[in-house]
């Protein structure tokens, strides 16, 4: 095959499909299914570089147990992996990955889709990438759930899947302990409810500049320190308003709100209720969703 027709062929882009009609009851009441994956596969060595572009119609996790591997994704990302890495790529993303430098891939593989994790993904905790996931197979007990046709197993290897997926991001964040003082900030913001914390003072807290600590707040936090800090308060209220008797001018006033009608209108903007109708809808309060969701923006 000459050159030119090997370019070709690597730049095609065959798409992995989903089969359709795969669901059963069990898994689109849940929102999830695991289609299934690999255990202990040995791809052939050198497999990246005959690896052809691609594209999956579900999301895949790939832990690279043994050999060496490489990757490569369309938003320019490549890089080598080491045994311990995992890959995972959602639906739609163009890949490639495989054994490189001379060594085969070995892998534990496991792929899914469903309305659950398409909402794991915009909600950012489901991302395409390289992870570390250490030497234990932490996809094997969800397999093993997963072969068992059992309802109740493919709820329970569901459950784990997703704990999994949530573990993997919170690892991927780091630890808040990477940043003590960080974690002593949020702590004491907690503790003085009644306070109002500028960005400045939150920073001279930290001994970092504002911008730092914006960006470290909206890594940790999901949202702008002074979102972060409003949110605090508001749903501080909301425990207030149903486990208390206290007036709302009270509560307004404990939490450092010079204006109770002010007070009032942010409640009802972020906790989607007035202060009034959610003291009065009680036990159920929690039920309404908060209406401000918007955690970016300066702050």
């Amino acid at each position: 095959m000459d050159k030119n027709r090997m370019d070709d062929d690597r730049n095609i882009i065959v798409v992995h499909q989903t089969p359709p009609g795969i669901m059963q009851s069990v898994h689109r009441d849940y929102g999830l299914m695991i289609l299934g994956g690999g255990t202990g596969v040995h791809a052939p060595k050198d497999s990246f570089l005959s690896c052809r572009k691609r594209r999956f119609e579900h999301f895949s996790i790939s832990h690279l147990l043994g050999g060496g591997g490489h990757y490569w994704l369309e938003d320019g990302r490549e890089a080598d992996m080491s045994p311990g890495d995992a890959i995972i790529v959602t639906p739609g993303t163009v890949n490639r990955y495989g054994g490189f430098h001379g060594e085969s891939y070995i892998e534990d593989s496991l792929a899914f889709f469903g309305p659950v994790a398409d909402m794991l993904k915009n909600c950012g905790v489901i991302r395409d990438g390289v992870f570390p996931f250490g030497t234990v197979r932490r996809l094997l007990p969800i397999q093993q759930l997963q072969r068992d046709p059992a309802h109740v197993s493919q709820i329970k290897a569901n459950i784990e899947l997703q704990k999994l997926l949530v573990d993997i991001y919170l690892e991927s964040l780091g630890p808040v302990s990477g940043y003590p003082v960080f974690e002593k900030l949020l702590s004491d913001i907690k503790s003085r409810p009644k306070k109002w914390w500028t960005v400045q003072e939150m920073a001279e807290y930290c001994g970092i500049s504002d911008d730092q600590l914006r960006r470290i707040f909206m890594k940790y936090t999901g949202c702008s320190p002074k979102f972060y800090i409003d949110r605090l308060k508001l749903r501080h209220a909301g425990e207030l308003l149903t486990s208390t008797r206290r007036s709302i001018a009270a509560i307004a006033d404990s939490l450092g709100y010079l204006d109770r009608y002010h007070f009032s209108r942010r409640f009802k903007q972020i906790m989607g209720l007035s202060p009034q109708r959610y003291r009065d809808s009680g036990p159920n309060a929690g039920r309404f969703l908060e209406a401000g969701r918007d955690g970016g923006g300066a702050g």
